[in-house]
């Protein structure tokens, strides 16, 4: 088997030798006899098409692959393309065993190709350093709530609803039964006072706070004149309207503001409108806050943020190759599928 080197030349282009791991089947294409030297004739040299810098057999060994391999073991173009070689002999020798055409083996090499490609991507992106203020704000944006939630405040409301383009009398007549409601409920937020609100057992867990009840039956006493009037015992909201809960979610910023202003267990808010109706707040609780120091947010998120880096660089280069070669549509997510461990 002849190999025929050239000149290196500028540039990139994709290639994807998959059979470089088959040492065991390809002994023989190393070109190690019983002496342990070479055997087979000489390399030639001699002309090879553009960004082609060797041949072996019908192996074609190109520039991008070269410059791929220097780059990412840190040695000279030389070297990489005594190794490029190398694995093209080997893919060589096993396409003429027919090797190639196992559908057993070939699952086995592309899996662990696959594992190579992730652990190379994870290193690299380790590689890149501390974690970021723009990745540790990206973060936070997910997992603010165990490592940067602000003080909330749990409330019980009613709201009297009517339309958006309600005309004024329609409002007044809200407001009218929404301050019924209010001096309806002032001797119930009075006992909230009095009454500790029951703890749970688990974080975020909801507990029977006998106050919602009596606050209920209170709301239920007032003449409606027609309205609907909803009654809502809310998880606690943060000051700009994050709902304190595993499964998030938001309220509108005037009700949130209005609930961030009451004190105390028990207070009760003025009538606060919004674009649902005309509300009336009670306070059942306010929750502390949990801050976590800068230094140790950047720790918990590191691990996270390396394997977005990861991500973010198999996705670029998944790209990049669909420019240049047929990649199986669902690439990405059968990579994803790949089992790996740091």
């Amino acid at each position: 088997m002849s190999v025929c080197a050239g000149v290196l030349r500028d540039g990139f282009e994709i290639s994807a030798p998959r059979l470089v791991s088959l040492v065991s089947l390809v002994a023989a294409a190393a070109g190690c006899g019983g002496s342990g030297g070479p055997s087979g004739p000489p390399p030639e040299r001699g002309p090879l098409a553009a960004g082609t810098v060797a041949r072996v057999g019908q192996e074609e060994v190109n520039e991008g692959t070269v410059a791929r391999i220097a780059a990412a073991q840190s040695i000279d173009v030389t070297a990489a393309r005594d190794l490029a070689i190398r694995d093209a002999l080997f893919a060589s020798e096993a396409r003429s065993r027919s090797a190639s055409n196992a559908p057993e083996l070939e699952g086995r090499v592309s899996a662990a190709l696959a594992r190579r490609l992730l652990h190379q991507l994870l290193a690299e992106a380790d590689r890149k350093g501390p974690v970021t203020d723009g990745e540790l704000e990206r973060v936070m944006a997910r997992r603010w709530l165990e490592l940067d939630r602000p003080e909330g405040f749990r409330t019980v409301h009613a709201v009297v609803r009517f339309a958006e383009n309600a005309d004024a009398a329609t409002k007044n007549r809200a407001e009218a039964v929404a301050r019924a409601i209010r001096e309806a409920v002032l001797p119930v937020a009075a006992s909230a006072r009095t009454t500790a609100r029951p703890q749970p057992k688990r974080p975020f867990e909801e507990v029977n706070d006998p106050v919602v009840a009596s606050f209920r039956s209170a709301v239920d006493g007032v003449d409606k004149d027609g309205f609907e009037i909803v009654v809502e015992a809310l998880a606690p909201v943060t000051a700009d309207g994050r709902l304190i809960r595993p499964e998030g979610g938001t309220l509108v910023e005037s009700f949130a503001r209005a609930a961030s202003e009451l004190g105390a267990r028990g207070d009760t808010s003025p009538l606060v409108p919004t674009s649902y109706g005309v509300h009336v707040l009670v306070l059942l609780e306010r929750t502390p806050a949990l801050i976590v120091s800068l230094e140790e947010r950047r720790r918990l998120v590191r691990d996270e943020v390396v394997w977005g880096r990861a991500s973010a660089a198999r996705s670029k280069l998944l790209e990049g190759l669909r420019r240049d070669v047929l990649v199986e549509r669902s690439a990405e997510s059968l990579l994803a599928l790949v089992p790996i461990e740091r």
